[in-house]
């Protein structure tokens, strides 16, 4: 695990730091997730929003998830990179996407959300543990 970490959005405008190790690092298989990235799943480490320290403005768009809690995605509003998600169940968090971490090797999903909506092609490892929804 990490104890700390940096990263930035593709033009540099949007600029992180996390003081704290995540406390939840997940694949998520949702559709707002594949939309959001563009990808077959999003990968996510949830950190104290209190660790979280960042440089430069964000945009964000905000959506109910299926359980009608308010989702909120932040972007940088130059080149799109999207950076960060928080969710009114979790104020206390912040979701970071793993590609726009700086050095990511460390990055292991503890988890799959949403792993029933995973398409057929994208293999899901049985030691992870898998959720059909969203865990409690």
């Amino acid at each position: 695990m990490v104890e700390k970490f940096a990263g930035r959005c593709l033009c540099g405008a949007v600029r992180f730091e996390c003081s704290a190790e995540p406390v939840f690092q997940a694949n998520c298989h949702c559709d707002d997730c594949r939309r959001n990235t563009g990808a077959v799943y999003g990968s996510l480490v949830f950190v104290p929003v209190e660790a979280l320290s960042i440089r430069g403005t964000t945009g964000s768009y905000q959506h109910l998830s299926d359980t009608g809690n308010t989702m909120t995605k932040y972007f940088c509003p130059t080149c799109g990179s999207q950076m960060f998600t928080s969710n009114t169940r979790t104020p206390d968090r912040r979701g970071v996407r793993v590609g726009v971490i700086d050095d990511a090797s460390w990055f292991q999903a503890t988890a799959y959300v949403y792993s029933c909506r995973s398409l057929p092609s994208t293999p899901l490892d049985p030691a992870v543990k898998a959720f059909d929804k969203m865990p409690a």
